[in-house]
């Protein structure tokens, strides 16, 4: 034992790779103080390697560094000395990483060996480095790990269902495993095979060593990463469940868990990781993470093929030990629970086929049994689910299985088990699943919302998902339409409908469209003047002779982009609502933000959640996009700098545009040019097509669109402005303003700067709609006044009180809401009134 405290430093020495020999290999040094140091070579052979990497050298190395590390546990157990040394430099954010993961993944095993884990993993790391991620050359196609087990079959399935092109991915560690082999072919799927050779001599170990668990499914995640990378696969999908989540036993003040890296947290730390230091174009994730285990078991229990191939026993993937001829030994944790689960749903006769016996009815299980269900000292050291799925199987083997042994002992101690099936069998938010998997599994969805977005939704849903029953829930069809949620597994939610209200799990459109497409994507926000800014830039692009669409809160939903095929050269332009943000998950490629003022106060609830809705077109971005940015705006200033996006401020790169002729009025207008050009001179567009496609665009309606002149007053149309803020900008835009109509929906904005506003410009006629107009107005002093809810009589006011020469605008600074369905409605009908009542009034 002696020996064991005078292992001095563990040292993660080199690696290095050879697309010729299809090999890597990774050196690591155990230093001691009496001994000479013990070096430990690891290998990875890949016998389907394409001729030329997917992947630039840049990333692939950057991986096989995280594969250095990952397989390094194996020896650094051993000793598990303090000190640690890593021959290339790391992050303080990596070493986090790599400290949770040893950390944690090393529970079981310091707890099995009386080790205290705390202060003892200290990676060193360099505070000045920040290194970033790369691009790759990836297909739209999915790398599938595959254990031989049930849970990777079912996820085998549904890719297959969903038409994924996919590959099964094989990760050995010493023999092949036939059952594997067996499963693949049957799977009929395509294989990339990694063979992994450990060091002999972790096997012989040393004097005083240590031996025990290590985090394999850690290994698996960042070898499938790298095959991935090497051979351009979009996806790494494993076959992780919900139940892996729970531990087994709390030490030194932190939950044991012994499927720690199969759990949630792994998987989103190791996605975070990748993001951030590998590659954002491949994504690691489990399919079935929505699902506790024993519905996974339901999903099996229909592909009865595989009832004779598969198995998870531990004993069929013993490394350097005799692997038994049967797939099942009947007498472990992981036999007994699997048995347990299926009990529930396959049929007593081929159960026992499969396990050689009936081991609900062996006695000297019981007490085997106890430990699965949570009835003994401590839930088993095993990849076993949760004590409360396993009594819920228990419950529903009565139907197959009749009164067993393990029935008769247990049963009766379980409480509520009609309650722990619907709990145990539901379908759960699983937030690292790219959202266009969400619905792998999932036996019916919903789509909560059914207009525009709704409708193209259940388009791509029918096309893309043809199995899959789709509900419809619409207030305009039922007020009780909530309700139905809970006949339902997921919803796709419209982004009009506030987030808390949505009781199921749920995704959105905007959520599906940036999980699926490939496309350039320039996503535009901001308080006022996304729309315009949007179709501008679109408007420059085509008139650039570039592909684009123009997609979003403007025009067509996200999701229409997939109605036809799309040519992977259209660049998609989004006009994106704080609506659509306020849930997203994703970040377009250039995020343009041009302003921030209050708004939608009655959806989000407080002008931060607004803001932190509008934060999110920049949130997810990586190192190799763009924040286009207003620069005056100290706010959207500070997320740009804590983002990951490369900025761009509009002022500086914009500089110029304001000597192009345009059809567009007012400073705000000039802002939204500058943004365009921006965009535009970023891609490389020319400053002839910039000019041209700015000279020839036409405002957009209801946005300072001139309805004309009629009886010597000219009207404007700017029934777009539902804040005071953008009411001001539209009166500093035109001059000469004499009467204004105000008022709609009451957000308790405040009025007193558009007061002040309105008084410095010499408006003196003012029309003040319901609700807000009663706050508009400090006091009526010098102003002519109408309050009214209709807009006829408003419109038959300004003509009566307008001098001629001078201006009526509509820009009622509040929503619409009050009085018109939106606020097409309302210019529609002001532009109709004014070209009626311009004609004849009386």
């Amino acid at each position: 034992m002696a020996d064991r405290t005078r292992a001095t430093k563990f040292v993660f020495d080199s690696y290095a790779f050879s697309l010729e020999e299809k090999r890597a290999s990774f050196t690591y040094r155990m230093e001691f103080e009496n001994r000479e140091p013990m070096i430990f070579i690891d290998e990875l052979f890949f016998p389907e390697l394409p001729e030329t990497m997917r992947a630039s050298e840049s990333l692939i190395d950057a991986v096989l560094r995280g594969v250095h590390i990952a397989l390094g546990v194996s020896y650094y157990k051993l000793s598990c000395p303090v000190d640690i040394e890593v021959s290339h430099a790391l992050s303080e954010k990596q070493a986090v990483f790599w400290n949770t993961v040893y950390r944690k993944g090393l529970g079981e095993f310091f707890f099995r060996n009386n080790i205290d884990p705390r202060g003892r993993i200290n990676f060193p790391f360099d505070r000045s480095l920040s290194p970033g991620s790369f691009a790759v050359d990836v297909e739209d196609r999915a790398l599938l790990g595959i254990g031989g087990g049930k849970d990777s079959i079912v996820a085998g399935e549904l890719l297959k269902k969903m038409n994924v092109s996919t590959s099964a991915f094989i990760f050995e560690t010493g023999e092949p495993v036939p059952l594997v082999e067996r499963v693949v072919e049957e799977m009929a799927l395509p294989t990339v095979k990694v063979r992994h050779v450990l060091d002999r001599k972790v096997f012989d170990g040393y004097e005083g060593s240590y031996n025990g668990h290590v985090p394999f499914s850690a290994m698996v995640a960042w070898t499938g990463y790298l095959a991935a990378a090497l051979c351009g696969y979009r996806y790494v999908v494993v076959g992780n469940e919900r139940s892996s989540n729970v531990g087994n036993v709390d030490y030194f003040g932190e939950t044991v868990n012994h499927q720690w890296s199969k759990s949630v947290e792994f998987e989103t730390m190791f996605q975070e990781y990748a993001r951030e230091f590998l590659s954002p174009d491949i994504v690691y994730f489990s399919l079935l993470r929505p699902f506790y285990e024993i519905r996974v078991a339901e999903m099996f229990s229909q592909y009865d093929r595989y009832f004779s191939l598969f198995s998870s026993c531990n004993r069929s993937f013993r490394v350097r030990k005799h692997r038994p001829e049967t797939l099942w030994c009947g007498e472990c944790a992981k036999c007994a629970f699997v048995f347990l689960l299926l009990s529930a749903f396959v049929k007593k006769e081929a159960l026992v086929g499969i396990f050689g016996k009936n081991m609900l009815d062996d006695e000297a299980l019981l007490s085997l049994f106890g430990d699965v269900l949570g009835f003994g000292s401590m839930k088993p050291f095993d990849c076993v689910g949760t004590f409360e799925e396993a009594r819920a199987a228990l419950f529903l083997s009565r139907e197959r299985f009749g009164t067993s042994r393990v029935s008769e002992t247990f049963l009766s101690s379980v409480d509520h088990p009609e309650q722990l099936v619907r709990e145990s069998m539901r379908f759960f938010r699983a937030e690292t699943v790219p959202a266009r998997f969400l619905f792998a599994g999932a036996k019916n969805a919903l789509i909560l919302g059914y207009g525009n977005e709704g409708k193209s939704t259940e388009r791509y849903l029918k096309q893309h998902l043809p199995h899959l029953p789709i509900g419809i829930a619409d207030k305009s069809a039922d007020d009780s339409y909530l309700d139905r949620q809970k006949e339902y597994d997921v919803a796709i939610k419209t982004p009009g409908m506030p987030k808390r209200l949505v009781t199921i799990p749920y995704t959105t459109a905007t959520n599906i469209f940036f999980s699926q497409t490939k496309n350039l994507t320039i996503g535009v926000t901001g308080t006022k003047g996304k729309s315009t800014t949007a179709s501008l830039i679109n408007a420059i692009l085509r008139t650039a002779g570039r592909k684009s669409l123009l997609l979003g809160n403007i025009g067509q939903p996200l999701l229409s982009a997939f109605d036809t095929p799309l040519d992977p050269a259209t660049i998609i332009v989004a006009e994106l609502s704080s609506y659509q943000l306020d849930d997203v998950e994703y970040s377009p490629h250039i995020a343009v933000l041009l302003n921030l003022f209050s708004d939608h106060m009655n959806y989000h609830g407080s002008v931060d959640a607004y803001h932190e809705a509008k934060r999110n077109v920049v949130r997810f971005q990586n190192d190799r996009d763009f924040a286009v940015y207003n620069e005056t705006n100290p706010k959207l200033s500070e997320w740009v700098r804590e983002g990951k996006g490369r900025p761009i401020p509009i002022h500086k790169s914009g500089r110029g545009c304001e000597t192009y002729e345009t059809k567009l009025l007012g400073a705000h207008n000039a802002e939204n040019i500058r943004a365009a050009v921006s965009v535009a001179r970023l891609l490389g567009i020319s400053e002839e097509a910039i000019r041209e496609g700015i000279r020839i665009f036409n405002p957009l309606p209801h946005r300072l669109e001139r309805v004309g002149e009629f009886r010597g007053i000219t009207f404007y149309d700017d029934a777009i402005s539902t804040t005071p803020e953008s009411t001001e900008a539209a009166l500093e835009a035109i001059p000469n303003v004499s009467t204004i109509l105000l008022g709609g929906e009451d957000r308790g904005y405040d009025f007193r700067q558009l007061e002040q506003t309105i008084r410095a410009c010499g408006v003196r006629n003012i029309v003040l709609f319901p609700e807000s107009g009663k706050r508009i107005l400090s006091s009526f002093e010098g102003l002519t006044v109408l309050e009214t809810d209709n807009m006829e009589a408003a419109i038959r006011f300004a003509y009566k009180q307008t001098p001629p020469g001078s201006i009526c605008l509509l820009s009622t600074a509040s929503p619409s809401y009050s009085l018109w369905k939106n606020f097409e409605q309302k210019g529609d009908e002001f532009q109709r009134l004014v070209k009626k009542f311009g004609e004849d009034i009386s």
